[in-house]
């Protein structure tokens, strides 16, 4: 297998799903796609074997060794199968940000389109992010898909600008649409390392009606229990506290409870006045990335039946059902 030397991780994954530097092999069939597709491309006409072929001695085979290429292709798999392709494009070092590139199999557009931009995107962010910690991503669409924006902003996308009337297509100029999104910088700090002042801020988080309506105990916490507690989880190795910063801004907090050895279960909360769209996956990937470190092999969780949003989000964050009852369903996460 080929290998990009700027990137540190070569393969990444998201259940069956992989994208891998881009395979020679897949050439034709990307170009097939490429063709099938072209009314959405910026691509003037249709490729040959010749075009496809020089395209992939002359540029993409150089990209593998550049330690700063202008654009990292990878070739998207199911099950070893290539059914996409894609990657980072106009790649631009000095200011940390690059375009999204991505193609799939013509024939899972119309039933499958949502899903695999979704896992598409969360493997491409964590190229972008947590190996090539560029600060920003965005999509330059042509103004054709409309489905494309809503899975965009689904994924935590923000729309950023139109741009009117600029492309040409089959007699009438149509817009540009441009969507981000920006990789900010998250701060997690444990509780008993918070000040009086982080401690304030996290009980008024906690004490939130719109919180407390989702929680187990909605009861109002006094200053004073919450300080006590704080105390009591010093120096407690089964459990682990943490707050979120996001710029300065406390954006959630996160526990985690040693139910067996390896099993915690895990609690979250989310402020409601500070989100944005995808944020609250990003710090909790973040904070799982690191839990195998700690011992932790699995998480679980449990959400209310009623609560569609935070079934969703469970789902999507790969958390699997275990059980359920009248009021809850019981999921869980394996790290390793």
């Amino acid at each position: 297998m080929v290998r990009y030397i700027c990137l540190k991780q070569q393969e990444f994954s998201y259940g069956n799903y992989r994208l891998v530097p881009l395979r020679y092999e897949d050439r034709f069939l990307i170009m097939k796609w490429r063709n099938e597709q072209i009314y959405h491309l910026r691509q003037a006409k249709p490729l040959t074997e010749e075009d496809q072929q020089r395209y992939f001695d002359n540029v993409v085979a150089k990209l593998y060794e550049n330690p700063k290429p202008d654009q990292i292709l990878f070739s998207y798999l199911e099950n070893d199968i290539c059914i996409g392709y894609g990657g980072l494009v106009h790649i631009n070092w000095i200011d940390h940000n690059a375009e999204i590139s991505f193609i799939m199999d013509t024939s899972l557009e119309a039933e499958h389109f949502a899903e695999h931009w979704n896992n598409y995107l969360t493997m491409l962010k964590s190229v972008a992010f947590d190996d090539l910690s560029l600060h920003k991503i965005y999509t330059y669409a042509f103004d054709l898909r409309p489905h494309l924006y809503t899975m965009l902003e689904a994924n935590g996308f923000v729309r950023e600008a139109t741009l009117k009337d600029h492309c040409y297509f089959e007699g009438q100029y149509k817009d540009v649409i441009l969507h981000s999104f920006i990789n900010h910088q998250y701060e997690i700090v444990n509780y008993v390392d918070c000040t009086k002042e982080q401690h304030l801020e996290i009980l008024n988080l906690r004490n939130h009606d719109d919180v407390r309506i989702w929680m187990v105990n909605p009861e109002v916490i006094s200053e004073e229990n919450h300080f006590q507690f704080v105390e009591r989880l010093k120096g407690n190795p089964d459990r682990l506290y943490l707050a979120i910063y996001r710029d300065g801004l406390l954006v959630g907090t996160y526990n985690l409870t040693k139910e067996e050895e390896g099993v915690w279960e895990r609690g979250i909360i989310a402020n409601p006045n500070t989100k944005i769209k995808g944020e609250t996956a990003k710090w909790e990937r973040k904070i799982l990335a690191d839990l195998p470190q700690k011992g932790i092999k699995a998480v679980t969780a449990k959400v209310k039946q009623d609560n569609p949003r935070s079934i969703k989000y469970h789902e999507k964050l790969g958390y699997q059902e275990q059980s359920h009852d009248n009021e809850y369903i019981y999921y869980i996460l394996q790290l390793q």
